[in-house]
C-alpha cells in the first residue's frame, strides 16, 4: 500500500511539473511587410500562443505613421487591442507585447509606435505578468529620454522590478543585444547591465538579423532577429557563443511548466533550429540556529543533528508550501533548499527537530535572488512570541518535547525518567542532551521547561 501510495504522489507531481502553464511566440526585427514577414507570422499562428512579445524593429523603415498598421496589423493584428487598424478584427485583450527598436525611433519620440500600441507604463519600457513568468521590455535606444546604461533611471526601474519579482523566471527583453557575433551590429557594450546579479533569468534581443545563444558568465543570452527584414552574415564568434543560425528567417516559441521553461527557435520551413530549458531555481535558506540540550554555553559548540523546516504561507491557515531537512553542523549552520518557493513572497519559517519546540520565525521571511539568511541566536525576537532561551551568548529553541505534542510538560518527563531508569542509550528522542545516554542532566532540562509551561509559540 505504502508503495502505491508513494507511486500515485510522483505521478501527480510529475503531471504538475508538465503541465502547461503558458505559451508565447517571439519575434524581432519582423516589421517589413511581404513575403517573408507573412512565412514567419503563419509559424506564428500555426503555434497557437497565448501572446507574442517583440525585440525591436516594429516598423520598417522610419517608423512612420504611414506604414505602421502595414507592417504590424497586417500580419498580427488578431493579438492586438484596441486595434483600429484596416486589416480585420482585433482581440478582445492586448496580446501583443513589442519592445522599440532603432527604427522604431526613426519618427520623433518614435510617436506612431506609441499612437499605435496600448501598453502598460510609459509604454516605452514596461511589465507584466503571464503565467509564472515575469516580463521586463526595456528600450535599448539611445534616443530613451530615461537613459540606457546600467546607471538609468530606466535601468533603476529594472533592478527594482527584478528584486521585487516573486515569479518562477523573469525576462528581460530589449532590441540591441549585449552580446552578439554577428558581422553587422555586434555586441552592445552599454547594454551589459548585471543581469544576472540583478535576478534576471534569460535576456532576449534583436537588431542583427541572425538567431543566436549565447552563455556568457554562465548566463543565457538571446538573439532573434530572422522576424522578415533581411539576413545577416556573422563574424568571429563572440565568447560564449554556442548556437548561430542565419539561413532562413522564424521565430520562437516558449512553454512554461512548473518547473521550467522551454525556449526552442524554428526557421519558416517549421525546421527546430534550436532548443533549450531553463529550470526553476531552488531557493536556498541559510538557516543558524541552537537547540538548548545540544548546545555547550562554555565552547560555543553544538552537536550536530537533523532539523526540518517548513515554509509556511504568511497568512491564515499558514498551510505549508515546501519543507527541507538537514543536519545542522557544530556551529549550528545548516543550509536548506527549497523547490517550490518563491521569491519576494514571504513565508514563515517552522523549525522542527526530533526532541525540541516546534519554534517558528518571528515574522514572514524573504528568499531575494533565491537566497535568504535567518539566524535565531543572536536574538530573542528572531523567534515568534520570543519563544527562545538565553544560554550564555546564544539564543535557543527549548529542549524537551520528546512526544511532539506541542508543550513540555509531565508526559515528557515520564518518558525520559522511565528511559534514564532503563539505563537507555545511543541515540533515542529522550537524549536532550546527545550524549548517547538518557540520564539526569537530561530530565534536569524537561523539568525546567515543564515548570515554565514551555509551549509552541505560533500565529
Amino acid at each position: 500500500m505504502k508503495f502505491i501510495l508513494l507511486m500515485i504522489f510522483f505521478a501527480v507531481s510529475n503531471l504538475t511539473a508538465f503541465s502547461q502553464i503558458v505559451k508565447f511566440a517571439a519575434i524581432g526585427d519582423y516589421g517589413s511587410a511581404g513575403s517573408n514577414e507573412l512565412a514567419v507570422s503563419n509559424l506564428v499562428k500555426s503555434w497557437n500562443p497565448n501572446f507574442v512579445i517583440t525585440l525591436g524593429d516594429n516598423n520598417y523603415a522610419n517608423g512612420e505613421a504611414s506604414t505602421i498598421d502595414a507592417n504590424i496589423g497586417q500580419y498580427y493584428h488578431e493579438f492586438i487591442f484596441p486595434y483600429t487598424g484596416s486589416y480585420g478584427a482585433g482581440d478582445t485583450v492586448n496580446r501583443f507585447f513589442p519592445s522599440l527598436g532603432n527604427h522604431d525611433w526613426y519618427t520623433t519620440n518614435a510617436q506612431p509606435y506609441l499612437d499605435y500600441f496600448t501598453l502598460p507604463g510609459n509604454e516605452r519600457y514596461y511589465d507584466f505578468v503571464k503565467g509564472n513568468i515575469h516580463f521586463f521590455a526595456v528600450d535599448s535606444d539611445p534616443n530613451e529620454p530615461h537613459g540606457r546604461d546600467s546607471n538609468s533611471v530606466q535601468a533603476l526601474w529594472l533592478k527594482n522590478g527584478l528584486k521585487n519579482s516573486a515569479s518562477d523566471f523573469k525576462i528581460v527583453y530589449f532590441h540591441h543585444p549585449s552580446y552578439s557575433s554577428s558581422s553587422v551590429h555586434g555586441s552592445e557594450t552599454i547594454m551589459q547591465w548585471p543581469f544576472k546579479s540583478w535576478g534576471a533569468s534569460i535576456v532576449m534581443a534583436g537588431h542583427d538579423h541572425t538567431y543566436e545563444r549565447l552563455q556568457v558568465n554562465g548566463f543565457p543570452y538571446i538573439v532573434n532577429g530572422l522576424g522578415g527584414r533581411s539576413l545577416y552574415a556573422f563574424g568571429t564568434p563572440v565568447a560564449g557563443s554556442l548556437v548561430r543560425y542565419n539561413a532562413n528567417y522564424g521565430a520562437m516559441i516558449m512553454n512554461s511548466y512548473a518547473d521550467s521553461l522551454v525556449f526552442e527557435f524554428y526557421s519558416v520551413s517549421n525546421s527546430r533550429k534550436d532548443r533549450f530549458t531553463l529550470f526553476r531555481p531552488d531557493k536556498k535558506l541559510n538557516l543558524t540556529l541552537a537547540l538548548e540540550g545540544l548546545y555547550n554555553e562554555n565552547t560555543g559548540i553544538s552537536i550536530a543533528d537533523s532539523v526540518k523546516v517548513n515554509l509556511r504561507s504568511s497568512s491564515s491557515p499558514y498551510e505549508i508550501i515546501d519543507f527541507s531537512g538537514t543536519k545542522s553542523d557544530t556551529a549550528g549552520k545548516c543550509i536548506l533548499t527549497f523547490k517550490n518557493a518563491s521569491n519576494a513572497t514571504g513565508y514563515y519559517l517552522q523549525i522542527n527537530h526530533r526532541n525540541s519546540i516546534e519554534t517558528w520565525s518571528s515574522a514572514p521571511e524573504l528568499f531575494m535572488f533565491n537566497n535568504l539568511i535567518y539566524d535565531f541566536t543572536q536574538d530573542s525576537a528572531s523567534a515568534y512570541g520570543n519563544n527562545l532561551i538565553l544560554k550564555g551568548s546564544r539564543y535557543c529553541i527549548y529542549s524537551g518535547d520528546v512526544n511532539q505534542d506541542g508543550i513540555v510538560d509531565a508526559s515528557d518527563n515520564a518518558i525520559i525518567d522511565n528511559d534514564s531508569y532503563n539505563f537507555v542509550t545511543g541515540y533515542v528522542d529522550s537524549d536532550l542532551t546527545g550524549d548517547g545516554l538518557t540520564d539526569l542532566a537530561d530530565l534536569l532540562i524537561a523539568e525546567n521547561n515543564s515548570y515554565r509551561i514551555i509551549t509552541v509559540s505560533s500565529p
